[in-house]
């Protein structure tokens, strides 16, 4: 047990990560603020997750329910200070480009790169009053290299390490610490919809087989992907470690995840992805 009876705040906090990272908390003595979308969300998670797991119910892309959800949480806190905020809420697309509509990309933006910084910004005044807090926002190996068919996801995550970076920068002289825990493929809610993604037929026929092995190659590393707790215990060492790494990485394919990312250079690297995918 980690004996500590501190205040997190995790966004996302009804499915995914959100939820099992919130009752590793729970269960080492931390009390959890979770957001969720919506009441019957909040209601199944806390019956849950019990006492400890205080959900409120916002929309981080709209920043005045965030700022909202500002009085409801300093209520909660009872002039306690907040320990750390984990921004795990996010959203993903897949497909081709040409598919690739203006509103489902914004939102996809708003979600996973707007609402991270609505949310980190709310609080601040309240991290501040901790001891050694934290920001730990959860991106993706998709945040340092990206695949054809994964666009919008990939350039959200690119946005969030940069993101990062200018936090731990700027929040330095707050005293917080800004950290990044970027997982490779794991089997969760999301992962559904990134199968479903995949199985539509797109507009131009030339990307039909490419998908169809995209999908195929998806597909096993959802079965291979590392285990949740692996995850977890990476979120766990951002927050607790007295020194910790500015990112911390869970990778599931060594070729794909550093290989293809860090050594090739740039033309190898498209040139040997086109050929796996058939484009």
């Amino acid at each position: 047990m980690l004996n500590s009876s501190e205040y997190i705040l995790v966004t996302g906090s009804g499915s995914g990560i959100g939820y099992a990272l919130s009752e590793h908390l729970i269960k080492e003595n931390y009390k959890v603020i979770g957001t969720v979308i919506h009441k019957e969300e909040a209601t199944q998670t806390k019956e849950k997750l019990g006492n400890s797991f205080h959900p409120i119910i916002l929309d981080i892309r709209d920043e005045n329910s965030v700022l909202k959800s500002v009085k409801s949480v300093k209520e909660i806190l009872n002039d306690e200070p907040l320990k750390a905020v984990i921004n795990v809420a996010g959203i993903v697309s897949n497909g081709p480009l040409c598919d690739l509509e203006s509103n489902e990309f914004s939102n996809l933006l708003h979600v996973n790169v707007v609402g991270l910084h609505n949310v980190s910004r709310a609080f601040l005044p309240y991290l501040v009053k901790a001891k050694k807090p934290r920001i730990i926002n959860i991106s993706s190996t998709a945040g340092q290299r990206t695949l054809p068919f994964n666009g919008a996801y990939s350039s959200s995550k690119f946005a969030v390490e940069a993101l990062s970076s200018v936090m731990r920068m700027e929040y330095h002289c707050l005293g917080i610490k800004v950290v990044v825990v970027a997982p490779s493929m794991i089997r969760t809610p999301m992962s559904a919809k990134i199968q479903n993604d995949l199985k539509k037929s797109p507009s131009m026929s030339v990307y039909q087989k490419p998908l169809q092995i995209f999908l195929q190659k998806a597909e096993l590393s959802f079965q291979n992907g590392p285990p949740m707790d692996s995850v977890i215990q990476k979120i766990i060492l951002a927050l607790t470690k007295k020194n910790p790494k500015p990112r911390y990485v869970i990778y599931q394919s060594w070729f794909r995840d550093y290989l293809l990312t860090k050594i090739l250079p740039v033309k190898t690297r498209e040139s040997l992805v086109r050929k796996a995918l058939g484009l």
